[in-house]
């Protein structure tokens, strides 16, 4: 995953600039030199590799940030010297050594609620989970159960079982998965993650309820996952800082327009929600081609009608979506942007209409 190597060569770049950061980063290496994988998929060790680097691309690195630079090094050190040199740092201070398989070999971390425990990380991470995630919203992380972890699994199954090559592709982005109970006014809360907890989904009970609703969940927060990563080794906009105060899509199908749920969508928003669309479509080719009798004898059969399920709008609003970020995209958009576009529309739009249509 090119995401990795980003964050290694983060290190390395701030090895140049810092002997303690290089003495620090030695001790963690593995034989081969290398930052083992957990490290660097760490979710808390990559938003202060992220805010470490983005400060070196301004010109200057303070103090301070060298300071939460050099204590998350020392806190993953004591991690790894206690768990053993491959354990993932948050998530042994977190999960209790539960994982959940998301695809062949490979697993993520399944998040619990962390009592007793006063390790560092893990307590950060639960901040971080107040703070970034519920941001005053009345819910709270739950300690899983052994049915939720069989819950995970089948329905991670299920997503395999039927798009082999695009659910191992998103699965390969989760680092952590967690149980939430979120309570929202006039909205279902279905799973989602925080900027500030790259990698790790949190999940309704709801949505986990039965394989084909999760499977349809997972690879819509996995996409998201996915373009996230992705942006960090290629740049989709030219300035991404600008967008913000950029050219807006309207999103027609949101009749009214909320703090939570705007109607005009920045260009960074619209490419996320276009990503999820065009995926969906072959989400929805796929019920309707490849689910065998023993796909339906092994995790049942779709539910015919469940509200929040989102692919049966995926032809429609992917096309929508991908037109509208080109024609207004303009300079906003880089050539490899441009080009990424394209070619997700184009990939839509080869799908039949009689097999993507509901």
């Amino acid at each position: 995953m090119k995401a990795t190597e980003f964050y290694r060569f983060a290190v390395d770049l701030l090895c140049e600039r810092s002997a303690t950061v290089e003495r620090l980063a030695a001790g963690i290496r593995d034989e081969t030199g290398q930052l083992p994988v957990a490290v660097v998929e760490d979710p808390l060790v990559r938003v202060t590799l992220d805010e470490a680097v983005s400060r070196l691309e301004r010109g200057f690195l303070d103090e301070d940030a060298w300071t939460e630079v050099v204590t998350m090094l020392r806190l993953v050190s004591d991690v790894l010297e206690l768990h053993g040199a491959t354990a993932p740092p948050t998530g042994a201070s977190i999960s209790a050594g539960r994982r959940v398989r998301v695809t062949r070999g490979r697993e993520s971390w399944l998040c619990g609620t962390g009592s007793g425990a006063t390790a560092p990380l893990g307590g950060t991470f639960l901040n971080t989970f107040e703070r970034d995630f519920l941001r005053g919203v009345p819910g709270h992380l739950m300690e899983p159960t052994p049915e939720h972890a069989q819950q995970f699994d089948d329905g991670f199954a299920a997503l395999g079982a039927l798009l082999p090559e695009l659910g191992a592709s998103v699965a390969a982005h989760y680092i952590g998965v967690g149980v939430v109970d979120v309570r929202t006014e006039g909205e279902t809360f279905l799973a989602g993650n925080v900027g500030r907890i790259p990698g790790v989904v949190f999940f309704s009970p709801n949505r986990m309820a039965r394989p084909w609703r999760f499977a349809e969940t997972a690879l819509h927060e996995g996409l998201h996952l996915k373009l996230f990563d992705i942006q960090r080794s290629a740049s989709i906009f030219a300035a991404p800082e600008r967008l913000a105060d950029g050219p807006k899509v309207r999103v027609p199908w949101l009749k009214w327009a909320s703090m939570v749920a705007p109607n005009e969508w920045a260009l960074d928003r619209a490419l996320g929600a276009f990503h999820v669309y065009a995926h969906l479509v072959l989400f929805q080719a796929a019920l309707r081609t490849r689910l065998t009798p023993e796909l339906k004898e092994r995790f049942g059969a779709p539910e015919p009608d469940d509200p929040p399920s989102l692919y049966r709008f995926g032809s429609e609003r992917a096309h929508y979506l991908g037109r509208q970020i080109l024609d207004r995209g303009g300079d906003e958009l880089t050539d490899h942007g441009r080009e990424f576009v394209s070619w997700l529309l184009e990939t839509t739009a080869s799908v039949p209409k009689e097999v993507a249509r509901v």
